[in-house]
């Protein structure tokens, strides 16, 4: 599969996995390594692994973990996986195409006039709280600001009557 879109392909998995409340960071970062084996060998199936390699690559440090998210992902349909149970052959991974399953979306105006409309319509209570900090470092600025303005003004005072006196 030479001609893959891997942004399409990686919004498609993102897609797919907002809707999915079984998955964690961990099945998400063995996935992004599978995909990376699966980039480097052009996006062809079967990628055949090396669990050393994909688990350092993964991050992940228990065979016990990694096994279960592997199966996880092939039980929800996120790749196939054969594994080889021979430690001198690689386990065989089929990825599939999520860029394949991506419709173009449109803009929803009316969505955002809504959601602005609901906002606007919070009552103070309801609002989020905002932290003070950059206001108040705003303030400190804009204080600091007039005070000097206000010396070079007092300094310019005091030349322009030293000057008068001379």
């Amino acid at each position: 599969m030479s001609n893959m879109n891997y942004i399409k392909h990686l919004t498609g998995f993102f897609d797919k996995v907002i809707n999915d409340h079984t998955l964690n960071p961990t099945h998400i970062s063995l996935y992004i390594a599978l995909f990376q084996f699966w980039n480097c060998n052009r996006f062809r199936n079967p990628i055949s692994i090396s669990r050393d390699e994909v688990m350092r690559i993964s991050k992940i440090s228990s065979k016990a973990t990694y096994h279960k998210c592997l199966k996880n992902l092939h039980a929800l349909g996120y790749l196939r996986y054969e594994p080889s149970y021979n430690p001198y052959k690689g386990s065989m991974v089929y990825m599939f195409n999520f860029s394949e399953n991506l419709k173009p979306k449109k803009k929803s105006y009316n969505k955002q006039v809504k959601d602005k409309q609901e906002t606007s319509n919070l009552s103070t209570n309801e609002q989020a709280e905002v932290s003070y900090i950059n206001n108040t470092n705003s303030t400190n600025t804009i204080n600091k600001l007039k005070e000097e303005e206000q010396s070079q003004n007092s300094d310019l005072e005091n030349l322009g009557s030293h000057l008068e006196r001379s």
